[in-house]
């Protein structure tokens, strides 16, 4: 790991033009790392910029935006990257062009980053000057702590708490992927002044969502003998809001794996995938394009409804279709 963290430092110290970028939708693991990862920059005197498309703002996040604007924790962002011999582009927290913000931007760039800490598919992103995939990582947000202690720097208290958010969320409150390591991370950024209640504030819910995700759950029902599979309604949805309907459909009697179903934006549906262990979840959803962890997976597909990605998955499981949505 430490080699990995002296090339990282070397390519940065070494360009000029550098540009962060994350997954479509990005969350609080790939977001707060990005934007924990500009500070590190700036502590270089390396100008950065965070990669944003701004038809996608994921609204989970907008609670620590304001607070990073009301304290003048201000990010560099950008729409419509310039790239020149030499920028510097860093991806986290996803190894798939199909599903970074910019997928373009990576061909026209020389020198690019990835740092992921998912299962690395078939289609992953070759060429790299740096390729860093660690499916034994909890999060993106583990190796970014991990390189803030390696270079012995502090972020302001706010940031940490956002990592931490992002740190809770990706090991579903320490429950999943989670190794002595991962603790290590959140006890570091505790020591960097997060804060747990704010954090609570940050993660808290409207009641009508919750809701609304309760009477999704209603609507499930068995594939095959130990998966689940539910389908949400027309209107549009997080990817938090699907992974959060998977895992608790995995608290359910003889449930092994779970597969939540449903509109991301007008053009695209998303499968999030949930797994205890003995079923390959990540294997299902490379099938449709995507990726993950054995325990935890998701995808993303345009042009598509909710009955034709229903029926593709089901073909893969050998489930049947009992939905009564339609």
């Amino acid at each position: 790991m430490e080699q990995i963290f002296k090339t990282l430092t070397n390519l940065i110290k070494e360009n000029n033009n550098i540009y962060i970028m994350t997954h479509k939708n990005p969350d609080f693991d790939g977001m707060g790392s990005a934007i924990c990862l500009q500070q590190i920059i700036n502590s270089f005197k390396k100008n950065s910029y965070i990669v944003l498309n701004k038809k996608e703002r994921n609204n989970s996040l907008q609670k620590s935006y304001n607070l990073l604007k009301e304290n003048n924790l201000y990010f560099n962002y950008v729409i419509n990257p310039s790239i020149s011999e030499d920028t510097l582009l860093i991806i986290l927290d996803t190894h798939k062009q199909v599903m970074t913000e910019k997928p373009k931007l990576i061909d026209e760039t020389k020198n690019v980053v990835v740092i992921d800490h998912h299962i690395k598919s078939k289609d992953y992103i070759k060429d790299c000057t740096l390729n860093y995939i660690n499916a034994n990582l909890s999060s993106t947000v583990e190796f970014i702590t991990q390189y803030l202690k390696y270079l012995n720097k502090t972020i302001n208290p706010l940031i940490a708490t956002i990592l931490l958010a992002g740190l809770e969320i990706d090991t579903n409150n320490f429950r999943l992927k989670t190794t002595n390591q991962t603790h290590e991370a959140a006890s570091f950024l505790l020591q960097l002044g997060a804060d747990n209640v704010l954090k609570q504030e940050l993660l808290q819910e409207n009641k009508d969502n919750y809701i609304k995700r309760q009477k999704i759950i209603e609507k499930s029902y068995m594939a095959n003998d130990n998966m689940i599979l539910c389908i949400a309604d027309s209107e549009l949805y997080e990817n938090k809001d699907l992974a959060y309907i998977a895992e608790q459909l995995l608290q359910f009697e003889n449930v092994a794996a779970s597969f939540v179903i449903g509109h991301l934006s007008e053009d695209t549906v998303g499968i999030s995938a949930r797994s205890i262990g003995n079923i390959d979840v990540e294997d299902i959803m490379s099938k449709l394009g995507g990726g993950g962890h054995l325990t935890e997976a998701a995808t993303q597909i345009k042009n598509s409804n909710l009955k034709q990605i229903e029926q593709q998955l089901l073909a893969i499981i050998g489930g049947k279709d009992e939905s009564n949505i339609y």
